[in-house]
Formats: C-alpha cells, sequence, structure tokens
C-alpha cells in the first residue's frame, strides 16, 4: 500500500504545479481541484475526519475531468490518475 500512496503524493504534486500554471479553468473547476487536493492531502497525513455525507473524492474528480477532457488533455491525464487512486484505495 505505501507504493500507491507515493504514486497518489507524486501525482498530488503534479496536479498542484498543473493547477498552478493554468491561466483558463473555469473559476467552479478550478475551485473544486483545490478543494479535493487539500482534501488528499489531509487524509494523506491522516489529518481529515470521515465524512460519509460526502461523495467519494475519486467520484468528484472523475465528475470534474469529464469537464476539462478536451480543454486541458494534461490536467485531464492527472485527474483522471488520481480519481483512479483514490478509487484504489478507497478514498
Amino acid at each position: 500500500m505505501s507504493e500507491e500512496l507515493e504514486r497518489l503524493r507524486a501525482t498530488v504534486r503534479e496536479l498542484e504545479a498543473e493547477l498552478k500554471s493554468l491561466h483558463q479553468v473555469d473559476p467552479q473547476t478550478k475551485s473544486l481541484l483545490e478543494e479535493v487536493r487539500a482534501e488528499i492531502e489531509a487524509k494523506l497525513h491522516g489529518s481529515a475526519a470521515e465524512s460519509p455525507a460526502r461523495e467519494l473524492l475519486s467520484t468528484r474528480l472523475s465528475a470534474a475531468a469529464e469537464r476539462m477532457e478536451t480543454t486541458h488533455p494534461t490536467l485531464f491525464g492527472l485527474v483522471t490518475r488520481l480519481a483512479d487512486a483514490l478509487a484504489q484505495l478507497g478514498i
């Protein structure tokens, strides 16, 4: 499992870098990605409380990815990888 977590951490770092370089993502999508990134970081550091009422992070990321598939292919790839990794970890 530590290998999966390390890949997840690396992908989160890639997402952070990509988000910093984006200038043409709609504010709603960028906000969602920032929120999900922060939640992932909190879970990786063990400081996030479980919230059963919220959708799984992987589900929310998949929805965000659909909106950017054609406009931001690099970001789409990162978000898809994150969603897959989170789903494998049950997050």
